[in-house]
């Protein structure tokens, strides 16, 4: 059964439409989720340029035409400047009106206005250039765990690909080709399956980064912005496996901050929490990026060091403990120090365990504030297992 353009441009508009209204009563609901409502508009805008297009020779030509061709580029841009607030890069109106500002003059231009092939192949080149770029911000994402982003981008090539179809469509439309109605199923089929597919995939997309932003919350200090305990078992774990496999040295630091409890009853827990920050500041800085840190109680804080034997490890251990100790807080117009304590664990990579490192960490913190606070104390996990200890004073 053949359908004529009237009929599928108005199937087409329904469609997106009805996905519009999906994503924008999302948003309406949640209205901090900007790229759900540009989405929603940008298929708003589309359902209408495709119901004013179906219209042709039954409306004025400055709707079916002009109008029409003005709200599908404006649909474009919407659903790119989404695509930018959803990857957190701000939006670019200039840009998002350019496609906008080519349509409207195309259809006014004497030479293109009055020509269907050009308008289309006017109107194909704005589709592709603001389709690449949606796909390309939503790529730029790739780093957060996102199961729909793939999906995404390749629906978006694929529509991208899928464009130029429409300028044969309209000289075969206009022309009266037998080929018509061959295009036209095709066309009403992509567009159809990019309105359905989009706006499941779009919302998908703002879903799945919502969880992750909860799962990066979930483990993180919300002070100081490092792993907390959580992350830092999880993690730690599976950084000792791996190095388990590359038969490397493991080492774990544990530091304490000195006399906390009276700093903050001394100069106040903003002044305390400052403190905390500042260590953490100063203690990456003297670790690798791929050394997991992390606060893993009030003033306790870890660092796991994969590939990285005893002394150095002490050394590390001991640049930190400086660092701080060097450092000046201030609170009130008052400016005073703070230092800390560390213990040292180190094993070979087939006796290392996070638990029993963290233990013997602990002993030697432990040894470390008995001692004086302020210094460096070591332990190394001996082949025969964890209980069997060497100690070593830095």
């Amino acid at each position: 059964m053949e359908i004529s353009l009237p009929l599928a441009l108005s199937l087409i508009g329904f469609v997106f439409l009805v996905a519009a209204g999906l994503l924008l009563m999302t948003w309406a609901q949640r209205r901090e989720l900007a790229p759900l409502g540009l989405w929603g508009l940008a298929f708003g805008l589309a359902a209408i340029g495709s119901a004013l297009v179906a219209g042709r020779g039954h409306i004025a030509d400055a709707w079916s035409i002009v109008i029409a061709d003005v709200l599908i580029a404006a649909a474009y841009a919407a659903m790119w400047s989404g695509a930018r607030l959803f990857g957190g890069r701000p939006l670019l109106p200039w840009a998002a009106s350019v496609g906008i500002v080519l349509a409207l003059v195309a259809t006014l231009s004497p030479g293109i206005g009055t020509d269907a092939s050009l308008r289309a192949m006017v109107m194909v080149g704005i589709g592709i250039a603001y389709t690449l770029a949606t796909a390309a911000e939503i790529y730029r994402s790739r780093r957060d765990d996102l199961p729909s982003r793939w999906p995404a981008v390749l629906l978006l090539l694929v529509h991208a690909a899928a464009l130029p179809t429409r300028v044969p469509l309209v000289g075969a439309v206009f022309g009266m080709h037998r080929s018509a109605s061959t295009l036209l199923a095709f066309v009403t089929f992509e567009s159809m399956l990019l309105a359905v597919a989009g706006a499941y995939l779009f919302g998908g997309l703002v879903r799945e980064q919502m969880a992750s932003a909860f799962r990066r919350a979930a483990m993180a200090d919300p002070l100081t912005g490092v792993a907390n305990r959580r992350a830092f078992l999880e993690q730690g774990t599976r950084l000792i496996q791996r190095a388990e496999t590359e038969q490397s040295d493991v080492c774990l630091l544990l530091f304490d901050i000195d006399h906390f409890k009276a700093i903050n009853d001394a100069h106040g827990h903003a002044a305390g929490d400052a403190v905390l920050t500042m260590f953490c500041c100063l203690a990456k800085a003297q670790l690798r990026p791929s050394d997991l840190f992390a606060r893993i109680g009030g003033e306790e804080f870890s660092a796991l060091l994969v590939d990285v034997d005893a002394a150095r490890a002490g050394r590390i251990a001991e640049r930190v403990r400086f660092a701080f100790e060097g450092a000046v807080h201030s609170s009130g117009g008052e400016q005073f120090g703070a230092t800390v304590s560390a213990g040292v664990a180190a094993a070979k990579a087939r006796h290392a365990d996070l638990p029993a490192l963290l233990i013997i960490a602990d002993r030697a913190l432990y040894r470390a504030k008995q001692s004086g606070r302020n210094r460096i104390e070591q332990e190394m996990a001996a082949p025969g297992g964890p209980s069997a200890l060497v100690f070593k004073r830095a």
